[in-house]
């Protein structure tokens, strides 16, 4: 009698289905960071279809406070408030999300597109904030690696690979004329803020594909190094040959991914057969998708 009535004080427990209060209270942490990433991801995608009928100084602002909000959201579900002690390897991607968000939207007709843009802002950015905060504080059992590196490396280096691409295609939304062979003029402005953002997005891709791995901050700045040095050139000359739509895009993405498979051999170059035929065949498609684009323009 008196375990019953001190049973019925305490109230109802919270129970997983295995019946253990922690797993519960961890289900429910886990549930919350969901939930807490789908609200990033309409704040952003809101951000993006108002965005579409602005330009100039009112876009620009609200593309800043979209990157804002991913990557400060990002931060604060990692349990890290102050801006200068955020983990960049794990905002970087949510930041990119966000520009995609904003660019790829003004891609696209408003009627009935601009829909599509908004539902994918949304699922976008609220997937890349839930891919980057798998290790955070109360997640599930086991989120955080014993050598500290992601929980979720083949969803990062997805994630990476993807939001490239979407990246560099969202250039052409935000600066007139950023995606080569849409038909409209390059000013030399234009050209070069392009060119600054395709080495940043490449440079920040690099970083994060790079930090997947055990790592140091400079093993990590020296991949952003490389990933730009390599991606600066070949932006140029993207848009000097003026490859159709998204031919850029694609064609800088290859770029990425040789440079990552350079630096992720575990064995000198010249001895590693299966990267060299990769190598070969990789550049090969890159020099007909150039071909291509210069007949097809």
């Amino acid at each position: 009698m008196t375990e019953a009535v001190g049973a019925l004080r305490k109230g109802p427990r919270a129970e997983s289905p295995s019946g253990s209060p922690i797993e519960a209270l961890t289900y429910h942490a886990r549930m919350q960071q969901r939930n807490e990433a789908r609200e990033l991801g309409l704040i952003v995608a809101t951000l993006a279809v108002l965005s579409r009928f602005v330009t100039d100084a009112p876009f620009w602002v609200a593309a800043a406070l979209a990157v804002i909000v991913a990557t400060a959201g990002t931060a604060s579900l990692l349990g890290e408030l102050r801006p200068w002690r955020w983990p960049l390897d794990r905002v970087a991607l949510p930041g990119i999300a966000a520009f995609v968000s904003m660019g790829i939207p003004r891609l696209v007709d408003p009627v009935p597109w601009l829909a599509f843009g908004f539902a994918g802002s949304w699922a976008l950015t609220a997937w890349v904030v839930s891919v980057e905060t798998a290790g955070a504080k109360g997640g599930p059992p086991g989120s955080v690696t014993a050598d500290g590196t992601h929980a979720r490396p083949t969803s990062a280096r997805l994630a990476a690979f993807g939001l490239a691409f979407l990246g560099f295609a969202a250039v052409g939304g935000i600066v007139p004329g950023g995606v080569a062979g849409d038909g409209q003029p390059l000013t030399v402005a234009a050209f070069i803020v392009t060119i600054v953002l395709d080495v940043a997005i490449g440079g920040l891709v690099g970083y994060r594909i790079a930090a997947v791995r055990p790592h140091t901050t400079a093993q990590a700045a020296v991949a952003f190094y490389q990933y730009a040095i390599v991606l600066a050139p070949i932006g140029v000359l993207v848009r000097v040959l003026a490859l159709p739509r998204l031919f850029g895009p694609a064609v800088l993405v290859l770029a990425a991914y040789l440079v990552t498979s350079l630096r992720e051999s575990d064995e000198p170059v010249r001895f590693n057969a299966r990267l060299i035929e990769e190598t070969l065949v990789l550049i090969l498609a890159g020099a007909v998708v150039v071909v291509l684009g210069v007949f097809v323009k």
